[in-house]
């Protein structure tokens, strides 16, 4: 399950239990249209809720055709969590994913995530 919104520019996204291809049906149209619209990179917030469990075979596909096709438009992805292995994920995503930026919050800097995530660009200090 994906829930997804927007506010000035920022892409809002709670993932929770196993994703599926159908679950990116409205991520994908949101993104393009803020893509259009905006100037530069767009910048998201990745809320992984307790139960978020990954994805099935096809949520691995459609998200690998999100993440290529629109790699030139990601700005800072925050990935906020609890788990241990949203961390490492989030870090292994970071290296296989350039040129956008990500880093792993805990639950309890959801406000410090979104301020990363709404400024400075890929490598330039917070």
């Amino acid at each position: 399950m994906l829930d997804v919104a927007e506010e000035n520019g920022l892409v809002r996204v709670r993932a929770g239990g196993t994703l599926e291809s159908s679950d990116y049906d409205r991520l994908v149209p949101l993104f393009e249209r803020i893509a259009a619209r905006e100037q530069g990179t767009v910048p998201m917030v990745i809320e992984l809720a307790p139960d978020f469990s990954g994805w099935d075979l096809g949520g691995i596909w459609r998200d690998l055709q999100f993440d290529l096709k629109h790699k030139e438009k990601f700005g800072r992805i925050a990935v906020v969590g609890t788990k241990d292995w949203h961390k490492w994920a989030t870090k292994l995503s970071d290296t296989l994913f350039p040129p956008a930026e990500m880093r792993f919050f805990d639950i309890g800097a959801r406000d410090h995530a979104e301020r990363w995530a709404r400024t400075g660009t890929r490598g330039e200090a917070e």
